[in-house]
């Protein structure tokens, strides 16, 4: 019985909702004799959206054989709640990534490049078709005007995402991918396996304060959370910062971990005397503004691997190495309260450009994008899942 009330988050609203009872447009293809369905903007998605687009109407359950205004067959599957389009690889098993940050951690970079490195670098690797079905949400295509902005020869780095004003109208959908691709069991049998995750690109200002992070409820939907944190917030780092001309975050690192913190416990209902079930990515980014203290052959200086898995022994060593420099920067209570609060979490250091940009104009390195292991804690949540195989204990 289970087996068909199971729900799964809208990749969109991050509504709980039943795979197996969707919703579905007419298709348009109206029946011999009758009146085709004229388009109007649909309120649903104009609730949590704002999109005013005029689409066709909506027939449920998807189950119905036509249109009951104009005879036409239903198109593919709808969320009933929003009304956005499904991928069809879209099912209990589904991920949604919280990606969080505060203003100035290069949150909106970091998805950029990641963005691209998934449809070519990860996708080679795992031999996998990774891309955004159902045509690209708002997010997906900013993510890809941004990239192309910063390839440029003049290459400058993207506006700060603009703060939620509060209102169901300013959210924007999400980013949304589907994963599909053949694995080999220990039989040597293969297997299609396929998955659906988004990420949704909060406003930095989204987690300044308790108050402001406990409104952003999609977190209580997601299955794994990133964690991106500005190297610069640490005490011992913003002396470096100003030598730079690079902008301090206004909120540091233990701030915004606490925010997040109050707001898995909050939506998870995790009790004050456990911890909290859900595996925590915390990227350290831009760390090529630290690669002058690490030697070239030094862990964190090693390139993502190429190899079809994920490797847990190098994920922990270098877990281990980002744990000793977060400490050495003043950051050893954050350490603490993620390892109190948190019974499944990893320390990632990465780089969505690769070479330092010129922080007070915002351009963008003359050498090009060279992202640095921007893929790894995706990587891991993937892992955890058991959707990519992974090595070591």
């Amino acid at each position: 019985m289970g087996l068909f009330t199971s729900t799964a988050p809208c990749p969109y609203c991050y509504t709980e909702i039943n795979p197996r009872r969707l919703a579905c447009r007419c298709s348009g293809r109206h029946a011999a004799g009758r009146p085709q369905c004229k388009r109007k903007p649909d309120p649903a998605r104009l609730t949590h959206f704002g999109d005013s687009e005029p689409y066709l109407p909506v027939i449920t359950p998807i189950g119905a054989a036509r249109c009951p205004q104009c005879g036409a067959d239903p198109g593919p599957p709808i969320c009933p709640e929003c009304h956005s389009l499904l991928p069809s690889e879209y099912g209990p098993d589904s991920a949604l990534i919280g990606l969080v940050g505060v203003r100035q951690s290069g949150k909106t970079v970091m998805l950029s490049v990641l963005d691209h490195e998934l449809q070519n670098a990860v996708g080679d690797r795992f031999n996998a078709v990774i891309d955004t079905p159902g045509g690209s949400s708002e997010l997906a295509r900013n993510l890809r005007i941004h990239h192309d902005v910063m390839l440029r020869a003049d290459g400058h780095l993207p506006p700060q995402t603009a703060e939620n004003s509060g209102t169901t109208l300013s959210k924007k959908a999400p980013a949304v991918y589907s994963w599909r691709y053949h694995r080999k069991t220990g039989m040597g049998i293969t297997r299609a396996r396929s998955v659906v995750f988004s990420f949704y690109d909060n406003a930095g200002e989204d987690f300044a304060t308790p108050d402001k992070a406990l409104s952003q409820i999609y977190l209580g939907a997601t299955s794994g959370v990133i964690l991106l944190l500005d190297p610069f917030g640490f005490p011992a780092n913003r002396a470096r910062a100003t030598a730079k001309g690079a902008s301090l975050p206004d909120t540091g690192p233990e701030a915004v971990l606490d925010a997040i913190t109050l707001v898995l416990r909050t939506t998870k209902r995790v009790k004050r005397n456990q911890k909290i079930k859900e595996p925590l990515a915390v990227m350290i980014s831009k760390i090529d503004a630290f690669f002058d203290e690490i030697p070239p052959d030094h862990p964190l200086r090693w390139p993502s691997s190429t190899r079809p898995f994920f490797d847990e022994t190098e994920s922990r060593t270098v877990h281990d190495h980002i744990g000793a420099m977060v400490e050495k920067w003043g950051g050893a209570r954050l350490i603490r309260k993620l390892e109190n609060n948190y019974a499944n979490f990893r320390l990632f250091g990465a780089s969505a450009l690769g070479a330092e940009p010129d922080y007070a104009s915002g351009r963008v390195n003359s050498r090009g994008l060279l992202p640095h292991r921007v893929a790894e804690p995706l990587l891991w949540l993937m892992a955890t899942r058991g959707f990519i195989p992974t090595t070591g204990p």
